[in-house]
């Protein structure tokens, strides 16, 4: 403290009125800011302590950082990752085996699509196998050539014939855009065995859907509203893609009221097809069955 009398009386008045009676004097004022400081300190290294203390706990008691705090943004991810996969699958025929490239393939608007390989030196049959049966096989001459499968979305396996042997992979179709919709009949179904020998005189035909309109008119079905296609799993499905099911989508004023399944005949017959079985509409089949009845009598 000063020695200035004047000076201490003045600081003394001041204690005073903040609340230090004078006859403590300014040593007590002194002490009392001293407290304060001291308190204000300790209140910090306390804050501080608690804050360090609590953060502990807390990674303890929560097992360390959020997992979603510390995982790359999803911001950072490429969106819609999936749609890169290629929409063209590459299979080569070796004399060493096949060889696919790639684990996954999307589908396009009509279906898969195949480029094939055959690097050897002769003939050789692609297959696209699903749930352990065929859904489609084509003969590859030595070259490059494609091949459209339509067939449904999931774990596959092609394979090629080599040296008499299947050589297989696996592969994915994933329908990352959503073009396959399963055909189905929207109504309650049966099947029905179609009788060719009604075809009489009616004259052979390679095309699939003639084949499919001869089979369903002799056998007592009005087919004059009636529109023959392909089954419409993929929007822009077209016939005469190679598969071992052969089957054909009979639609009557918009609605689909039947699926007819062909069976292949010799091959280098004029009529390489036959009708086999007919999935159809309950009302549908019963229209057909009460015509014959009719002609019958």
């Amino acid at each position: 403290m000063s020695d200035d009398p004047e000076l201490r009386a003045r600081l003394e008045r001041l204690a005073s009125i903040a609340g230090d009676p004078p006859e403590r004097g300014l040593d007590r004022v002194a002490a009392r800011r001293h407290r304060r400081l001291r308190r204000r300190r300790g209140a910090v290294v306390t804050a501080a302590a608690l804050a360090v203390l609590l953060g502990g706990v807390s990674l303890v008691m929560d097992g360390g950082p959020d997992d979603d705090q510390v995982a790359v943004s999803p911001a950072g991810r490429p969106r819609g990752a999936a749609a890169q996969l290629p929409d063209t699958v590459e299979v080569h025929c070796t004399a060493a085996g096949i060889v696919i490239p790639v684990a996954s393939v999307r589908p396009q608007r009509d279906g898969m699509h195949v480029r094939v390989f055959n690097e050897l030196a002769a003939p050789t049959e692609v297959r696209v196998i699903k749930e352990d049966e065929w859904a489609g096989r084509h003969e590859f001459k030595p070259g490059v050539m494609t091949m459209l499968q339509p067939v449904a979305p999931g774990r596959l396996r092609i394979g090629c014939v080599i040296g008499g042997l299947e050589k297989s992979l696996t592969v994915d179709l994933v329908d990352v855009h959503g073009y396959y919709r399963e055909p189905k009949l929207e109504c309650p179904s049966e099947d029905r065995e179609l009788d060719l020998k009604q075809l009489g005189a009616a004259t052979p035909n390679r095309s699939m859907s003639t084949t499919t309109l001869n089979a369903l008119r002799s056998n007592g079905f009005a087919v004059d509203e009636l529109k023959v296609g392909p089954v419409q799993g993929y929007p822009t499905q077209r016939l005469g893609d190679p598969t071992d099911d052969p089957k054909l989508q009979v639609d009557r004023r918009g609605d689909t009221v039947a699926f007819v399944h062909l069976e292949r005949t010799d091959r280098g017959s004029d009529a390489p097809w036959k009708a086999v079985t007919i999935d159809g509409c309950e009302s549908f089949l019963a229209e057909a069955a009460a015509t014959e009845a009719t002609a019958a009598a």
